[in-house]
């Protein structure tokens, strides 16, 4: 009985330090990525979890694959997972990943690009 009790302040415990541990990954991405407030065309972004970033584009600029890769690079620099950043229209403010409909997503872990599958734009000369 008493090593029952034990066992369940300490797996409380642990819990609670985990929740606390999420939290503040959370917060350390949202701080890395808040170079997002100065671009031009970003409306929105939020931390989902642990592992993903998810931006609202209103129109996308000429260097947007450019954009992902440093939100995805410098996220996954904060964090100890593989960090995925979606991009998807400003509208989907309610939208989760794996949802679908996205614009397109991009990977990085340690710091350095894994995968994306965002096109480079070429640029626009008149």
């Amino acid at each position: 009985m008493e090593s029952s009790k034990i066992l369940r302040v300490s797996l409380f415990v642990v819990l609670i330090s985990l929740f606390f541990v999420s939290m503040a990954i959370a917060e350390k991405l949202e701080k890395r990525i808040n170079f997002l407030d100065k671009v031009d065309k970003v409306d929105w972004y939020k931390v989902v979890g642990k592992k993903n970033v998810v931006i609202g584009w209103k129109g996308l600029p000429d260097n947007f694959y450019e954009w992902n890769q440093k939100a995805a690079i410098n996220a996954s620099k904060s964090s100890l997972y593989e960090v995925s950043v979606w991009s998807v229209r400003h509208r989907q403010k309610n939208w989760k990943p794996g949802q679908g409909g996205q614009i397109c997503m991009t990977r990085a872990k340690y710091g350095r690009s894994d995968k994306t599958d965002c096109r480079k734009t070429k640029s626009r000369r008149r």
